[in-house]
């Protein structure tokens, strides 16, 4: 059943920074995954996710979207090809979330068509991908959703063919531009489609390469939102950017320093902004553990041991030297039952199919890991 953000949003009373958003109003989460990008943005019963962070990095989407009791996204909209924006789309197409559609830029670079990671995606699951370019526009209740860029492909730089949005509500504006860098800027800057906006998306994750002056003086933003992680990328945000932002009295809020995820309302073209904290969590599964793990048979077996059947719904096993993961839809382990994942190149087919080829490596240490649907480690199998 499609939920308004509001009711979304209500039912996350563990998240105790939690604000309701409003009745036309337009509301903005950048959850925090790691150096990444992945933002849900909602205005009345739409509710859409922009990237997906990175694939190994999938259990803190999940994690959120659980808290919040998403069960359905109008669209999965990935802004450019990139990794830690473009990752976390494999274990989202294989999970039970309902997902109306998927969007993608019509420039990209540095992959085949036939390795594109959202036509892989959207591909899991029998579908296909609504290819994006500037002008285009998305369904938003009670706003307007728009592509502004790229206008152009950039052969160049994967980062400057990142979809650019303008999202409209709530009496205001928000500019999201993934990895923009410099190049792109001055394309859209020149073809005169930034208008002033109320919240700023910061471009490449706060980096040098991007957000210049001439960008922040034309959007001039309340709020500057900076999706990133200082360990895993010790340059991001830049001082450059910091300076800039803080010259044009943005109140900047970094993802990294928030638990779950930054969030913005614009209600009457005003902002509010709360950093969502986690609340108390499910007590942890004993019950289930990994078993039989066979890299000549490329599979692995998973068990509950206990006396009460355990939904495994979200849960997933990942590979640690390969990372290719496998995420469990709806299912149910009932007490002492066994379900053994095969691949698509194994001899005996098991219960469930992982779809993809030689999972396990057969010389080298490929540990398997369990995890439940709020990415807390259950098991481990060498």
């Amino acid at each position: 059943m499609k939920r308004r953000l509001l009711t979304v949003l209500l039912s996350c009373a563990l998240l105790t920074s939690c604000a309701a958003a409003e009745q036309g109003s337009l509301t903005l989460i950048a959850l925090n995954v790691g150096k990444g990008d992945c933002l849900l943005l909602g205005s009345g019963e739409t509710l859409y996710l922009i990237d997906a962070g990175l694939r190994e990095n999938w259990g803190m989407v999940s994690n959120a979207l659980h808290q919040m009791g998403v069960t359905r996204l109008d669209g999965v909209i990935i802004t450019h090809t990139d990794g830690d924006h473009a990752g976390g789309a494999w274990p989202l197409a294989m999970s039970g979330l309902e997902i109306g559609g998927w969007y993608a830029p019509k420039y990209y670079t540095d992959v085949k068509d036939s390795k594109h990671p959202v036509a892989l995606a959207a591909e899991l699951r029998g579908e296909s991908v609504n290819w994006l370019e500037a002008g285009d526009s998305l369904p938003l209740a009670g706003g307007k959703l728009t592509v502004i860029g790229p206008r152009s492909l950039n052969k160049d730089a994967e980062n400057c063919n990142s979809l650019v949005l303008l999202a409209e509500g709530g009496g205001g504006r928000m500019l999201l531009t993934g990895d923009m860098e410099f190049p792109e800027e001055e394309e859209l800057l020149g073809a005169g489609v930034i208008p002033p906006c109320n919240v700023l998306k910061v471009g490449n994750h706060g980096e040098e390469d991007a957000t210049s002056e001439t960008l922040l003086r034309q959007v001039k933003p309340q709020v500057a939102i900076i999706s990133t992680n200082t360990v895993a990328e010790p340059d991001t945000p830049s001082d450059r950017v910091m300076k800039l932002l803080g010259q044009q009295g943005a109140a900047i809020y970094q993802t990294q320093n928030a638990p779950v995820g930054v969030m913005v309302t614009l209600t009457g073209g005003e902002a509010k902004v709360s950093n969502l904290s986690s609340g108390e969590l499910p007590v942890r599964c004993q019950t289930v553990q990994l078993t039989d793990k066979s890299a000549k048979r490329d599979s692995i077996s998973l068990m509950n041991h206990g006396a009460e059947a355990v939904d495994i719904s979200g849960w997933y096993i990942l590979s640690d030297r390969g990372g290719e993961m496998f995420v469990f839809a709806n299912r149910t382990l009932q007490p002492g039952e066994k379900i053994t994942i095969s691949s698509q190149s194994s001899d005996e087919k098991g219960d469930l199919t992982w779809p993809e080829k030689k999972v396990w490596h057969k010389s080298k240490s490929d540990k398997a890991c369990l995890y439940d649907a709020y990415g807390r480690l259950i098991d481990e199998k060498e």
